[in-house]
């Protein structure tokens, strides 16, 4: 299993979650919970991994 990196592209965040980036994007702007992303440029967009790993932790607890 290779290692994660610290910050995450949309693609990467999606498969690390096991679902679309389309569901990705879907749940960024349906869930307030949901990490925000961190915006680069207007073209590069991503999620830190901590924040993400936070995320579902807590989704777990509920």
């Amino acid at each position: 299993m290779s290692a994660q990196p610290a910050f995450m592209r949309p693609q990467q965040a999606a498969d690390y979650l096991g679902i679309t980036r389309r569901h990705l994007y879907n749940i960024a702007e349906r869930d307030p919970e949901f990490p925000r992303k961190i915006v680069f440029s207007t073209r590069c967009v991503g999620w830190r991994r901590e924040a993400i790993d936070e995320w579902l932790a807590a989704k777990e607890a509920e």
